[in-house]
Formats: C-alpha cells, sequence, structure tokens
C-alpha cells in the first residue's frame, strides 16, 4: 500500500476526516482529496506532521511496518494524557476501577454462558 492509501486508511480507521488532517498539517482539504483521486503523495514536508496527526510512526508511513504498538484513537490518547495528568493515588484507583468493570463484565459472560449450557 502507497503512502497516499495508507493516509485514507488511517483515516478511516481512526475515524477522523481530511478536513481535520488538513487543520492540523496546514493543507487544504482538496489538497488532501487529490492524494486520494488524482494518486498524488503529500509533500515530505508534512509527513512528520502527518504521523503525529495519527500517532504512527514514520515508517509505518511509508512502508506499512510498525514496529511500535497499534495507533491509538483520539478517545484512547485522550485517556492517557488524563492518566498520566493524576497523581500515584489518583492512578491507582484508575486502576482499581478497571478490574472492577473487567470482573463485572467477565461475570456477566459467564452468567450468559451458563444459561447457555443448562437451556
Amino acid at each position: 500500500m502507497e503512502i497516499n492509501k495508507r493516509i485514507f486508511y488511517l483515516l478511516e480507521k481512526q475515524k477522523r476526516t481530511a478536513k481535520e488532517l488538513g487543520a492540523f498539517i496546514g493543507v487544504k482539504p482538496s489538497s488532501i482529496s487529490a492524494w486520494k483521486n488524482d494518486g498524488s503523495y503529500p509533500s515530505s514536508k508534512y509527513i512528520i506532521s502527518i504521523s503525529e496527526f495519527f500517532n504512527v510512526s514514520i515508517e509505518y508511513l511509508y512502508t506499512g511496518n510498525n514496529n511500535n504498538p497499534l495507533p491509538l484513537s483520539p478517545d484512547e490518547l485522550e485517556l492517557i494524557e488524563t492518566y498520566n495528568k493524576l497523581d500515584r493515588r489518583g492512578q491507582h484507583q484508575v486502576h482499581s476501577t478497571i478490574y472492577l468493570e473487567i470482573d463485572r463484565i467477565n461475570s456477566s459472560y459467564e452468567k450468559t454462558e451458563y444459561k447457555n449450557i443448562v437451556s
């Protein structure tokens, strides 16, 4: 997959728009549309900003190889940024809540599985 196609793949995957990308990197949405419709490519001066927008490596944009974890959605990035603002006590509360929710979900799943086996 070429870089222009990868950009539109990431836009779709992260549920973001060409308008958002254009505002972030300082390019008109029509220029971004040309990458898709005309098969043109972004200028190299935008590559770093594009990788920052999607939270992916430059290597991933060019090659599709990603030695880093999967790109994070904007919601995931917000959660991480907010979590990092907490003190140790707040972070511990977040961990406790997450594990309680996992237990609740697993318990609900086990009850559903048991009902299916008994029925």
